[in-house]
Order: C-alpha cells, then sequence, then structure tokens
C-alpha cells in the first residue's frame, strides 16, 4: 500500500475561459486565491501532463487545493452534459514521503506512468489513474 504523507488532496479542473472559472471561484464561493503561474511546455510534458504548457490558478480550502488550469491553445471544447469531455476535472494530486518507494508499489501493481520516472524521493510521479484522471504522486 502507498503510504499518504498528509490528507491533502489537490484537484485540477481544465478551463477554456480560466477568468470566468476564477471569479467564480474568487468572489462567488470565496476561495482563497493562493498563486497563479505559468507552466511550460518542457515541464508539462515531462511530467506527462500535457504537450501543452498552462496557466495554472490555485485556491486553497481548508487542505484541499482546486487548480484552475487554461492550456495555451484552444484545443478543449466546453463541455454539456455528456460524459466524456476533456473539460472537467483531469488530475488529483497527492502527496507522499518518498516518491521512489511509492513508484516501485504503482510499478508492481502494472501502473503505466505518462512522464519522467523520478530518481529522488522528493520527485513527481504521474500515472493515468481509473476514469483515465491523472493522478500525480509529489514526494517529499
Amino acid at each position: 500500500m502507498v503510504n499518504l504523507k498528509n490528507e491533502n488532496i489537490d484537484i485540477a479542473i481544465t478551463c477554456i475561459d480560466i477568468n470566468e472559472t476564477r471569479y467564480f471561484f474568487e468572489k462567488i464561493l470565496g476561495l482563497d486565491l493562493v498563486t497563479e503561474f505559468k507552466v511550460d511546455e518542457s515541464t508539462a510534458n515531462n511530467l506527462g501532463l500535457s504537450p501543452l504548457g498552462f496557466t495554472q490558478t490555485r485556491f486553497v480550502i481548508g487542505s484541499t487545493k482546486i487548480k484552475l488550469l487554461q492550456f495555451d491553445s484552444a484545443h478543449i471544447s466546453k463541455a454539456n452534459h455528456h460524459i466524456g469531455i476533456n473539460q472537467g476535472v483531469r488530475w488529483i494530486s497527492l502527496y507522499v514521503d518518498d516518491i521512489c518507494h511509492t513508484y516501485k508499489i504503482l510499478e508492481s501493481e502494472g501502473y503505466e506512468f505518462l512522464g519522467d520516472v523520478p530518481t529522488e524521493p522528493k520527485g513527481i510521479l504521474v500515472l493515468k489513474g481509473p476514469e483515465g484522471i491523472l493522478i500525480e504522486f509529489i514526494g517529499g
């Protein structure tokens, strides 16, 4: 079993209009804006998250972070009532003490990894989880 470092869970939502979604979380729900930054194409690709760079805006509520993502290219479509649309929840981040130990456990269970496999305990590991949701394990 993977030993989770804490109870924190991060949820990422892919947006077509990050400003509209940001307004909702910040002004309507009153969540605290933690940070906003760009993830370049090379980093996103090396981690196995995306072939495109993106902007990430983070909000916090208790120990949970909600990450809003807007990609540098408009390849996603607006969600409707159908399932299987690219817009929406795309990945969950879980924090672990040792990413190398976590890798060994997940590899033994047959999971496939989307990016580079870290060699240090404080690395990041990404796999495609159930229902196609990306699961990001953050060591340290």
